[in-house]
């Protein structure tokens, strides 16, 4: 039985190779840019918890009718040291920022312009996969009553279990 010894130089090596192989495949990539039209095409009612609410429902449809159907602008940069995206809404530009949840570049408004605040939009949350795929948009806006909340969305409103 012959026994192979591996010297350190070897091993530095092996180990090298295999930490670069794990490393630039988990690294994102460099400088990507684009921009994608992201429709707004469901509004529904929420509760204060955050669950859905059908009784606002139909008042958060009629105040934010003239959105249903509407598209939303998003410019975004990615590098592997820094995200950016920027959305465009009803002539409004909302910075934001990114949220850092795995698999996906998500992002969302620390701020809202007066523009948009003043029509009762209080949240933006853009969200894409990893693979520049599947964009959803999700805003936040007041409802009729104060504790009322209506969310704007790309797709319809579902908890996640």
């Amino acid at each position: 039985m012959n026994k192979r010894h591996f010297g350190a130089g070897a091993l530095t090596a092996i180990s090298t190779s295999l930490l670069l192989a794990a490393t630039s495949y988990a690294a994102p990539p460099n400088n990507v840019s684009g921009q994608v039209l992201v429709p707004i095409n469901h509004i529904a009612g929420l509760k204060e918890d955050g669950s859905a609410d059908l009784s606002v429902t139909t008042a958060c449809q009629e105040k934010y009718a003239s959105i249903l159907g509407e598209e939303v602008l998003v410019e975004y940069q990615i590098s592997a040291t820094q995200n950016r995206a920027v959305a465009m809404l009803e002539n409004t530009q909302v910075n934001l920022t990114p949220l850092g949840i795995p698999d996906t570049y998500s992002f969302t408004s620390d701020r809202i312009p007066p523009p948009l605040s003043n029509q009762g939009f209080q949240r933006i949350i853009f969200s894409m996969e990893d693979d520049f795929e599947d964009e959803v948009i999700h805003i936040i806006a007041a409802g009729d009553q104060s504790t009322d909340k209506c969310f704007l969305s790309t797709e319809p409103f579902r908890l996640r279990q």
